[in-house]
């Protein structure tokens, strides 16, 4: 399993709780994957159980950001939002929603350990994607906009309650360049 190096470590050196989209290659095969950082000890009985993943636009009919749900049963909920704008977000989408799979990281820093879970994107989840798919490709949300969504997000109260992750507005490509910054990632014995 291999991922870019450079994405990682920016992903460590962001401020937690934090999220971002990156690619993902095992058997020479490209996947989507989201990675979080909590800031905070997921108990490994929740991490057992899986998660709940699910996705919606969230904005207006001027601008749209991706919010991202993560519930893992048991212990609590997580929300990200991502601007669809970005590059690396248009890549990351369209490779999840052609591959019909996705990666999700969690990254523990004290440890230093990663779980990995891999998952096919369900009827529901895909149906979502391709349904949603032509307003994220044609998007153009400014960072003005990006900000007032959050801002709106996290006064808005119609949402299940959860840990907002700060997104790493990465948008330079080579954070998917799987060939020369290379880190593979190789699972725990036992």
């Amino acid at each position: 399993m291999t991922v870019n190096r450079s994405f990682l470590q920016a992903l460590v050196a962001a401020e937690a709780p934090c999220c971002g989209l990156g690619l993902v290659e095992v058997d020479k095969k490209k996947s989507g994957f989201v990675a979080m950082r909590p800031g905070e000890v997921i108990p490994q009985a929740c991490l057992g159980l899986g998660f709940n993943f699910g996705h919606s636009l969230y904005g207006s009919s001027q601008f749209e950001v991706v919010h991202f749900a993560f519930e893992f049963y048991g212990f609590k909920q997580y929300h990200a939002l991502m601007n669809p704008s970005n590059p690396l977000v248009q890549v990351v989408l369209k490779t999840m929603l052609e591959s019909r799979d996705y990666f999700f990281f969690s990254v523990e820093e004290k440890s230093g350990s990663v779980t990995t879970f891999r998952n096919e994107l369900n009827d529901e989840v895909m149906s979502g994607f391709r349904q949603d798919w032509p307003r994220i490709k044609a998007s153009t949300t400014t960072k003005q906009q990006y900000d007032k969504a959050v801002s709106s997000f996290i006064k808005d109260d119609t949402h299940p309650p959860g840990t907002m992750m700060n997104w790493l507005e990465l948008d330079n490509l080579s954070y998917l360049d799987l060939r020369i910054d290379r880190l593979d990632l190789t699972p725990a014995a036992g």
